[in-house]
């Protein structure tokens, strides 16, 4: 039993790089703007990864055990007496980014780079990859009867793609590359479909990745060619991208929108290169803290490059509201799954590759 002598509260918890231990943690209480959620879904992310791979995240290191965890969905349990929006019974997504609302980014409409942000997962904010999380009831958001659990644990990387929707202005006859074929690039796309855009073009280094989507998002898909050593990065770009927009049916001079996914240096200088001039890219891949980039392709094609990060106002609602009414179907996204008391196995299964998104199941053990 937990100290609290009435629920258990296994969670999984961060102990040393590539170590993660099952631990009965007390129910955390609940103050009076707050709500207890029976976690029931969460997803795993290439954060979670990082962390535990390397007990931290850039300069940020982790200096003790910290719960894992940030894509969850589960029920109102408890409520505080300050709360009258939300009921016990509500099934509820959790957003795990918890902002001021007081700063200047909050006020002008982006708290996702809040200047006092804290998120779920990244210590010493506890994570969601327990069986009780409390937070704040306006961090939670309502979900149908009809969602099953296993899918709300996808809604927080579907509001992350429909913020770079946002972000990259997504619309209705848009033409678009996406360079990554992982979770997020497979929302992306997924996104991009339900908005009606008019041709998707999918690239990866993995073969299966990329007929993965094809088969479900994208027009078209391809292995991103190997560059020669003899070769700079704007010939070899601009090779790549004469036989794609050939292939794809695409006019010559490239497509209105990129999405770079994967954090890759090569995708970065490719998605330059296969932009139209006046086109959008859109940086929301995670690599090394340094890269070269085509500053010239973007002056002479007078492009829009922006980064995206976490969601803003709405995007949590949306992405509720895509994959309810079958707009984004998240079934084929999840590929695994596993109890609570296998998330080492769980977070081993996501290093490894081979699955699309992993899930745990927060209460079964």
């Amino acid at each position: 039993m937990a100290q609290n002598g009435t629920h258990t509260n296994y969670a999984c918890v961060l102990t040393a790089p590539g170590t993660v231990e099952v631990q009965d943690l007390s129910v955390p209480s609940v103050g009076p703007e707050d709500v207890l959620v029976k976690v029931e879904a969460t997803g795993i992310c290439g954060s979670d990864l990082h962390l535990y791979n390397h007990f931290g995240i850039g300069k940020f290191r982790i200096t003790k055990p910290s719960v894992l965890g940030h894509e969850s969905a589960g029920t109102i349990v408890k409520i505080g007496e300050k709360v009258k929006d939300r009921a016990v019974g509500d099934r509820v997504c959790i957003e795990p980014t918890m902002f001021c609302r007081k700063c200047f980014n909050c006020k002008a409409g982006r708290p996702n780079i809040c200047r006092e942000v804290r998120q779920a997962g990244l210590a010493p904010t506890t994570g969601t990859l327990s069986q009780y999380y409390v937070c704040e009831s306006d961090f939670t958001v309502k979900i149908p009867d009809s969602l099953p659990w296993l899918e709300a644990g996808c809604i927080q990387p579907l509001a992350i793609s429909v913020q770079i929707a946002k972000r990259a202005k997504f619309t209705p006859g848009q033409t678009l590359a996406v360079f990554g074929c992982g979770p997020l690039g497979a929302l992306v796309m997924a996104t991009a479909k339900a908005y009606g855009l008019s041709k998707i073009l999918a690239f990866d280094i993995s073969q299966k990745r990329v007929e993965f989507a094809t088969q479900h998002w994208a027009h078209y898909g391809a292995i991103s060619p190997a560059k020669q050593e003899s070769q700079d990065y704007e010939s070899w770009a601009d090779e790549f991208k004469t036989k794609t927009m050939k292939e794809a049916g695409i006019e010559s001079w490239g497509v209105d929108v990129v999405v770079e996914a994967s954090g890759a240096e090569p995708c970065m200088h490719a998605g330059i290169g296969f932009l139209r001039p006046g086109g959008t890219y859109v940086a929301a891949g995670l690599g090394r803290a340094i890269n070269s980039f085509p500053t010239v392709q973007i002056v002479g094609k007078e492009l829009d490059v922006v980064g995206s990060v976490r969601y803003t106002a709405g995007c949590f609602q949306t992405a509720i509201d895509l994959a309810s009414s079958g707009k984004v179907d998240l079934k084929p996204l999840v590929t695994a799954s596993f109890p609570l008391s296998k998330s080492a196995e769980a977070l081993e299964a996501v290093r490894k590759g081979e699955d699309l998104k992993v899930v745990i199941m927060n209460q079964e053990l």
